[in-house]
C-alpha cells in the first residue's frame, strides 16, 4: 500500500514529466514565471525530465544512484537558465 509520501512523490514526478515533455515539444517553458529566465528551453525540459525520472525511481533506487541523477537534473535546469544561446552568425 502506498504511503502519503510515496503518492506525493509519484504526483510530483508525473507533473515534472508532463512539464518536461511539453517544454521539449513546444520549445516554450510551461510555468509563466520562468519564461524570461530560461534561455534554453530544450535543455531545461531535459533537466526536468531527468529530475522526474529520479523522483519516479526514488523508492527503488539506492541513495548512491538517486542523488547523482537528481543533481544532474538540477544542474541541467541551472545551466539552461544561466547560459546564453549561441548567436546566429
Amino acid at each position: 500500500m502506498l504511503t502519503v509520501m510515496q503518492a506525493a512523490t509519484i504526483l510530483v514526478a508525473a507533473a515534472f514529466a508532463i512539464i518536461g515533455v511539453w517544454t521539449m515539444v513546444s520549445g516554450r517553458v510551461v510555468p509563466p514565471w520562468l519564461r524570461r529566465s530560461v534561455r534554453r528551453p530544450a535543455v531545461w525540459g531535459a533537466g526536468v525530465l531527468v529530475m522526474a525520472g529520479a523522483l519516479a525511481g526514488a523508492p527503488v533506487l539506492p541513495l548512491m544512484v538517486f542523488v547523482p541523477v537528481l543533481t544532474a537534473g538540477i544542474a541541467l535546469v541551472a545551466f539552461a537558465q544561466v547560459s546564453r544561446p549561441r548567436s546566429g552568425s
